[in-house]
Parts: C-alpha cells; structure tokens; sequence
C-alpha cells in the first residue's frame, strides 16, 4: 500500500511540474492577447471541464502532465473572429510564449528553494577544529565555527562538495568564503598542496552542521542555490558529451517515477528539495534546441527573426514530428532499461 501512494504521490509530483510550465505558456499567451483554446491539467478522458471566456479549463484522468492549446499553433486554423493564429502572431511574442513554461519551472524551483530554505536550512560543512599546527586554514584566518559557503567563488550545494572542491584547486592557492556570525569572509589560503597525500589538504577537520535563514536570506541564496543546480547539471550533460553516455547516466519515466516514489518517503524536507530539482530539470531541458521541445521552437524563432520571414508551417511541423519521434523512441528505450533494471535482468 505504502509502494503504491508512493507512486501515486511521484506522479502527481511530476503532473504539478508539467501543469506549472504549461501555465507559464498560458498566462504569457493571455498576456500578449493569443488566442487559446484548451488549458488542462492531465492527460487523456476528460473528467472534468469548465468554459470560461472561450477557454476550456480541463481536469484529465492521466496524472501524466497537462497541455496548453493555442489557436492555429501547428495547424491551418479556419477564421475565428477576434483570433489571430498562432504562428500569425509577432515572432517576438511566439518566443515569449514559448520560453515561459521553461521559465516558469525555473521560478517554481527558486520558490521551492525558497521555502526549503527558510524552513529547513541547509546542511553545510562547518570547520570543527585544525588537524595540525599552523595549517594553511589558521595561518589565513578561519576559525573552528566557521561555515564553508564557496570555494574560489563557487557556492557549495552541499556539505560533500567542500572536499572535492578544495582538492580541485590549482596552483596550490584557494580562496574559501566562509559564514562566521552571518557575515561572509573570504580568505586566501596558500601553499595548500601536499606532495606526500598528493592532493590539497588546508589543515581541518570539517562535520555537518546546519545552517538557519532568516527570511530574506532564504529568498535571495534560493537564486545562487538555483543557479548551481543549473550549473552542474550542466556540467553532468556536458561531460555525456565528452565521455560518451555511461549506463544510469540516463532515465526514462520509470526509473524516475520509482527514484522519486521512493525519496518521497522521507519526509518534507526531502520532497521540496526533489521537487527543486526535478523542476530545473524540466526546465532546462525544455530549452535545449531539439524539435519538439520549446529550445526547438525557439530556434524556428530566431531562424526567422534573422530572415524577415516565417519558415513554412508544414515544414516546422514536420522538423517537431520528427524530433518528437525520435524523443518518443528515446523514452521507449530507457523504459525498457529501467523495467530490465527493477527486475534484476
């Protein structure tokens, strides 16, 4: 029973993020004067709907995601008085419509940053004590107590990151910020590497503490908090770039419903700071420029902004049907990995 509400609890999670980023096309759309057809939250059987200026408001029986239909938005649409098309419209308004769900995900995840923040803190690494005399750490000024909040300007996401960021450091030099008293300070510490470890040691000994916000320095550490997020899945879809796609490195629908079933079991603190990342996930990957996904649209954007003149909609079409395709052929493979992997095969 517990697996099962789990599940349930995951997809709702997942239909929450997809019906936040439609809403972002949806209310840029009513900004800017679109014409919209459908908002819905859900996919398949309509359980429920309500018509409201035009728009049909539906609630979908699948919690599987959600949609935002626009008037002539792939298709030639008959004349509807006071509707302009979709692809009609201005080409810097398409693009503003088109990147406001991405945008929107990643306002909810700084909203979720936020209030976890203010809620629960944070878990960083805190200085305990000098692991020997006149350590690089003392000689430079930090003190037992002393938070470590960024190494060589890069603000640490968790208390596991300090040592590897330390270790990382070049030319034997690595400027540490830390929190004492809740003022920041940066010091420059020195002759940091040890040629008999063979890596950087600064002489302490660090544990888990948490860290407390005030209200607002939850809200504005929820953008750097966000942005490092950003940051390193970045960094995480670079490196598939360069080392070629390892296996878990991806994850389809059923991998990712049953990491976040389980994860959902461990408390608020745990869902908000899942529900942060998985947001940006969304996000981000909705803009990258592949047909289908909003960073593919916006590239038909730009291609025509730079040109004076709309591509045909037929061709445009056909580019998304293909890429949605190939996505859609990307999703069947992992879920077969992912059904192979939670069966042991």
């Amino acid at each position: 029973m517990t697996n099962i509400l789990s599940i349930i609890g995951a997809l709702l999670m997942l239909t929450v993020f997809v019906a936040v980023h439609e809403l972002g096309h949806y209310g840029a759309g009513r900004l800017l004067k679109f014409g919209i057809l459908e908002y819905a939250i859900g996919m398949g059987p309509v359980l429920f709907k309500k018509e409201k200026n035009g728009i049909q408001y539906s609630l979908r029986a699948l919690p599987l995601g959600g949609m935002c239909r626009f008037y002539g938005e792939d298709e030639e649409a008959p004349p509807v008085p006071g509707m302009i098309p979709f692809n009609a419209q201005k080409v810097w308004k398409r693009a503003v419509v088109v990147a406001a769900g991405p945008l929107m995900n990643i306002l909810l995840a700084v909203l979720l940053a936020a209030v976890t923040l203010g809620i629960y803190g944070d878990i960083v690494a805190q200085v305990d004590s000098f692991s020997f005399e006149n350590s690089p750490a003392e000689a430079a000024g930090i003190l037992p107590g002393d938070m470590i909040y960024a190494v060589d300007g890069d603000r640490l996401l968790s208390y596991s990151e300090a040592v590897p960021a330390i270790r990382a450091a070049e030319d034997g030099t690595v400027e540490i910020t830390v929190l004492r008293e809740g003022e920041k300070l940066t010091f420059t510490l020195t002759d940091i590497y040890d040629a008999e470890a063979g890596y950087n040691v600064i002489g302490v000994n660090i544990l888990a503490a948490r860290r407390s916000y005030g209200f607002f320095a939850a809200i504005g550490d929820s953008f750097g908090y966000v942005w490092n997020i950003v940051r390193e899945m970045l960094a995480a879809i670079g490196q598939m770039f360069s080392t070629g796609v390892q296996e878990g490195d991806l994850m389809g629908p059923v991998g990712t419903i049953s990491v976040m079933s389980s994860l959902v079991r461990y408390g608020w603190e745990t869902i908000l700071r899942l529900a942060m990342l998985i947001s940006v996930n969304l996000g981000i990957l909705n803009l990258f420029p592949i047909p289908g996904l909003d960073g593919g649209r916006l590239v038909f954007c730009a291609i025509e902004g730079i040109r004076g003149k709309a591509i045909p909609p037929e061709k445009e079409g056909f580019v998304h049907f293909i890429g949605l395709v190939l996505l859609f052929g990307l999703i069947i493979v992992l879920t077969v990995q992912d059904v192979r992997a939670l069966l042991g095969f």
